[in-house]
């Protein structure tokens, strides 16, 4: 099944379809953490008919507004002339290639955003579900510009391209059940809606369509990235409970000096001493002070004191770390200094490493070679049968 491509004229994008209907969509669940009860729908270009299963509601063109809300019928539908009915379910599909609308929700109150192509409002209880389907490679341009900005080389975006079309291929039934693939939250991929702001992303995309980032065995890759590895990315099995043959640790002097290379905090020492020994690390009481403080050349796994361990990412977690890489130094008044290196996990990609490297002129598989081992890059349609999900959707609530 081959997906669609898109073509940068200028500074304007417009969206090709190549393969006419065989083109594949993702369904994408927006503002899936908020209890939306009512919302605006702006229509800004193309057409779209709306409609609810079989019944047909009208057609719609720029600058037309429909406003949605919850009663207890359903959703209830209004146009700047009337009411149009209640419904459980309504499609907003478009007419053209390049049909777009902008949501703003109004209970909650929360900011607007502009999507491409299609919309389905379902309801869900007292609040409605908000789903946006679209074309693999316009929902991949818009999470890149939420993940990493406008502002990076064209060969940073095609690698994070790559990662972004894994992803939400290894992941395509992570909320099927609620009639959609992913959230736009950063618990899936950040997806704040349509790409406007660098030609270069739609680009990137475009010249990478259908690529994406498999092991040695031709399966899809657990394709993580994060801020900042601090000098030295960490091997999965140190983070999470599996290890894998391309998640290992990769000494990285393309993330240093760059904005999240190196972070600053500050502890008091009798808070620190009481957590250890609230982590069931009893050696506390025998142990000489200067033995309490963390100290590490290289990313370690486990904080260890005599026969006691914690996990590093359990301290980073309860203290709010920015990173797991850190050294502890005491200070005056019973303070400890924390000097850490990175921002987030530290496995796989480091962004702001890749957007440096990309500078130096590395290709895209250059990058993407380099925090992961034994990779291929490939067209999913080259992947064997076993390693592609099912891509085809249930309509919501009719499973």
């Amino acid at each position: 099944m081959k997906i669609r491509r898109s073509v940068v004229i200028g500074s304007v994008v417009l969206w090709i379809i190549t393969m006419g209907a065989s083109a594949q969509a993702i369904r994408i669940g927006l503002y899936n953490h908020e209890p939306i009860r009512t919302a605006t729908i702006y229509f800004t270009s193309g057409e779209y008919m709306v409609n609810s299963g079989e019944r047909k509601i009208g057609t719609y063109g720029s600058g037309d507004i429909l406003f949605a809300a919850m009663n207890e019928q359903g959703i209830s539908l209004h146009s700047l002339m009337g009411h149009l009915g209640s419904f459980d379910l309504l499609e907003f599909r478009s007419l053209g290639l390049n049909a777009s609308f902008r949501i703003r929700p109004l209970l909650p109150a929360l900011e607007s955003r502009a999507y491409d192509d299609d919309l389905m409002l379902v309801s869900h209880g007292d609040f409605m579900n908000l789903i946006n389907e679209l074309d693999f490679d316009k929902y991949i341009a818009g999470v890149l510009e939420a993940e990493v900005g406008p502002g990076a080389e064209e060969e940073f975006y095609k690698a994070h391209a790559l990662l972004t079309r894994t992803y939400l291929l290894k992941n395509f039934d992570k909320h099927k059940e609620e009639g959609f693939s992913l959230c736009d939250g950063v618990d899936c991929q950040a997806y704040h809606g349509r790409a406007r702001y660098n030609p270069a992303i739609a680009r990137a995309v475009f010249e990478t369509t259908g690529e994406v980032v498999a092991d040695y065995h031709y399966r899809l890759i657990t394709a993580v990235y994060h801020s900042n590895s601090g000098g030295e990315t960490q091997r999965a099995a140190d983070v999470w409970l599996e290890d894998t043959d391309y998640l290992q640790a990769v000494i990285d002097p393309y993330s240093l000096h760059q904005e999240h290379a190196k972070w600053y905090d500050t502890i008091a020492y009798g808070d620190w001493k009481t957590y250890l020994l609230d982590h069931g690390m009893a050696s506390v009481k025998k142990i000489p002070e200067e033995l309490l403080y963390i100290q590490q050349r290289h990313r370690k796994k486990y904080f260890v004191l005599d026969q006691d361990s914690l996990l590093m990412t359990t301290i980073r977690k309860d203290w709010g770390f920015k990173s797991t890489f850190f050294n502890m130094f005491p200070e005056v008044d019973n303070k400890i200094v924390i000097w850490g290196k990175g921002y987030g996990h530290g496995v796989g990609l480091s962004q702001e490493g890749a957007m440096y490297m990309a500078k130096q002129g590395f290709s895209y598989k250059d990058i993407l070679k380099f925090y992961f081992f034994n990779i291929r890059i490939m067209d999913y349609e080259d992947l064997p049968q076993s390693s592609v999900p099912d891509l085809e959707y249930d309509l919501p609530g009719s499973g």
